[in-house]
């Protein structure tokens, strides 16, 4: 996050890492309902005044902590090849849902059950996000010529986002449950399916 503090002074940018960092572990450790912004303070070791400098409501907080879960997918590695692309995703993905990310995710999945605002804030910042890559990814295959008209990219994305989900989020312990995943089986299941709708079309 970016910016300048009310009297013209740059906001530092190491500070919002903390921030961020210690919203997700309090996440994590204690779920939604205790999660407070003097409670991230404390943990993040700034004052509550220099918080809302930076995030105006709890709900802004959420947003970058929910940005944070995906920074490290924005720029998916282009392998040459689709299968190469969807492993590295994959991996990529197994990597961090089956640690702090996934249960932080599976927390906010839960209070997004009865909380339009963190549904909403799930929907632009992790669903779309990962929706967006996922046709990227099958988009550049097209244009590498490896799949051809009569296959639909948006439904193969929504079943690759849910082959790692479902494991996550109906799983007691989601994130171990993820951890099993093998990605080159995943990406199996995505190239199978994209090829059965070529063949059907």
């Amino acid at each position: 996050m970016t910016g300048t503090g009310p009297h013209g002074r740059p906001l530092d940018s190491r500070v919002d890492r903390t921030v961020v960092d210690a919203t997700l572990a309090l996440l994590a450790e204690r779920g939604y309902d205790t999660l407070t912004t003097a409670a991230v303070a404390r943990r993040a070791g700034v004052s509550t005044a220099s918080l809302y400098r930076r995030w105006s409501s709890k709900e802004k907080l959420l947003e970058s902590a929910a940005r944070a879960l995906m920074a490290a997918f924005l720029r998916p590695e282009d392998t040459g090849t689709l299968a190469g692309d969807l492993t590295s995703l994959f991996r990529d993905k197994i990597h961090a849902l089956s640690g702090e990310a996934g249960t932080v995710l599976k927390v906010l999945v839960g209070q997004a059950a009865h909380d339009p605002s963190v549904a909403q804030i799930l929907e632009e910042e992790v669903s779309d996000v990962s929706h967006v890559l996922l046709v990227t990814i099958l988009n550049r295959a097209a244009a590498r010529g490896e799949v051809h008209d009569g296959y639909d990219a948006d439904l193969a994305a929504q079943v690759a986002i849910g082959l790692v989900t479902t494991p996550l989020l109906l799983h007691a312990d989601g994130p171990k449950a993820v951890g099993r995943l093998v990605p080159e089986q995943l990406t199996d299941a995505v190239m199978t399916m994209v090829s059965n709708q070529i063949a059907s079309s």
